[in-house]
């Protein structure tokens, strides 16, 4: 009941920013105080990784909205948009430091020979290794994506290639270390690694409202942001997801659905 209680507060609080809902803040803010009174140790360092993520993220909405729209260069606009995800980052640094504690637990070599179980990644009816799941997983990537930059027009690319490589690079570096680095290694200390991919999908899928998708595209960003931290999880390191969605946002880029 509680790891429920933690995931849909954070999904209040990530609707509430965005849509600058005070009465829906409020509520948030109304209930985990009520829970951090209540609960234990472990409990309050999820809720206290939750409200300094909010303290940065709402620093980058503001950062969105006020200052990064004055840019005029398109380059510099894109580059300085996903750039603005540090103010995100920053404070969960801060609270690393406070907590002595890493920065995130998935620093290291992957783990390439640890297996991937499909569909639900500790469980299911096909089991294969990390390497081979990242292989698959990047060939229907491409298998989707290809129709749709060819639509595109192959020689577009020669005009978009460099914000396509700055948008990738920096989106999937940020986002990796925000999610599937630091938050997702509090909230494993806080409530296990199951609990932590499931918080951590949640909020990297919603977050996407602020970028411009709906609710529903936002949902489905959610499912994909599962199959990031389970291969995080198993792998034991946070470099096959940064790869892997460094190349999904360069095919997203190239075939015109992002930028």
């Amino acid at each position: 009941m509680i790891n429920s209680v933690c995931l849909v507060l954070f999904a209040v609080l990530l609707v509430s920013l965005q849509t600058q809902n005070n009465n829906l803040f409020l509520i948030w803010g109304v209930f985990t105080f009520i829970l951090y009174v209540f609960s234990d140790k472990r409990i309050k360092t999820v809720i206290v990784a939750q409200a300094v993520f909010g303290a940065g993220f709402s620093l980058y909405l503001y950062t969105l909205a006020h200052w990064i729209p004055q840019i005029q260069s398109t380059e510099m606009h894109v580059f300085l948009s996903r750039i603005s995800l540090i103010f995100v980052l920053l404070p969960l640094w801060l609270l690393s430091f406070f907590l002595r504690r890493p920065l995130l637990n998935y620093w290291r070599k992957p783990a390439w020979e640890e297996t991937m179980v499909f569909p639900f990644i500790w469980s299911g009816f096909h089991r294969v290794s990390i390497a081979y799941f990242l292989a698959i997983a990047l060939a229907v990537n491409l298998a989707v994506f290809i129709p749709f930059i060819y639509m595109n027009d192959g020689a577009v690319f020669a005009e978009i290639w460099l914000l396509a490589i700055i948008f990738s690079v920096t989106n999937a570096l940020l986002e990796e270390l925000i999610w599937r680095g630091v938050l997702l290694s509090r909230f494993a200390e806080g409530r296990g690694e199951k609990w932590a991919v499931a918080l951590t999908s949640v909020g990297f899928g919603l977050q996407h409202f602020s970028l411009g998708f709906s609710w529903p595209v936002c949902l489905a960003f959610s499912v994909g942001g599962l199959f990031f931290g389970g291969i995080t999880v198993r792998s034991r390191s946070i470099l096959p997801a940064m790869a892997w969605h460094l190349v999904l946002n360069l095919l997203m880029v190239l075939s015109g659905l992002v930028l």
